[in-house]
């Protein structure tokens, strides 16, 4: 049974998820606000991390950044009335998976929550055929999550790590965007180019001088040069 740990300081829209998610069949802990849930993922890890942005206390990105520190791999979505690029380009680059509108739905809802575990299985899965792997300057621990540079050492999100995964598996070709979404969350995917770009320009800035290897073909898709 994965657990999941919600985090939203509204306590009727908790409550109406935590039921639903239980329904399906997920453990949930509900907690108030971003430092109770820091608390409670730090004495118990969950599967995934569904979190409000504007809580008090301590808010949903302050409390991303911290739960990224105690696990580097936990899809962490958000559940937010911001979402504009620049909010989910902050989001993205604390190491969320995803952001859903709180006007989302319930099948949107569980159908996200379900891409996101179903995607971290998938990195656990590819972490063990091959570990290592260098782009330009640049070397790719899958076993760690890391990107590193001489001394500069950088983690990647999830995400991250299954859209270099997916461009290193076959170099100069262009993937179109469509293809890029069934890769990454299936073929009910309905995301949108706003939040491929923030991954790539986080992903990208994170590679840093090898981030130029990875080209956007405008209009189409994204490739990786070598």
């Amino acid at each position: 049974m994965n657990s999941i740990l919600l985090a939203d300081d509204e306590r009727l829209l908790r409550r109406n998820l935590q039921r639903l998610l239980e329904s399906e069949g997920y453990a949930v802990r509900a907690v108030r606000n971003g430092e109770e849930a820091v608390n409670a993922f730090r004495e118990s890890r969950s599967d995934l991390v569904l979190l409000d942005v504007m809580m008090p206390v301590k808010n949903g990105f302050a409390a991303c950044r911290e739960i990224r520190e105690l696990d580097r791999l936990v899809p962490v979505l958000f559940l937010t009335a911001l979402d504009t690029e620049a909010d989910q380009v902050r989001g993205f680059g604390l190491g969320a998976d995803a952001y859903l509108p709180k006007t989302a739905g319930n099948a949107v809802m569980l159908a996200a929550v379900r891409r996101a575990l179903a995607r971290t299985e998938a990195i656990d899965s590819l972490s063990r055929t091959r570990t290592r792997i260098s782009i330009g300057p640049v070397e790719i621990d899958f076993e760690r999550n890391t990107l590193s540079e001489d001394a500069r050492e950088v983690r990647m999100t999830a995400t991250e790590t299954m859209l270099i995964r997916l461009f290193i598996s076959e170099p100069g070709h262009c993937f179109e965007y469509d293809e890029i979404y069934a890769r990454l969350r299936g073929e009910g995917y309905a995301g949108g180019t706003h939040a491929l770009n923030a991954h790539m320009y986080n992903l990208k800035r994170k590679l840093g001088r090898a981030g130029e290897l990875l080209v956007n073909e405008r209009g189409i898709g994204y490739r990786l040069v070598r």
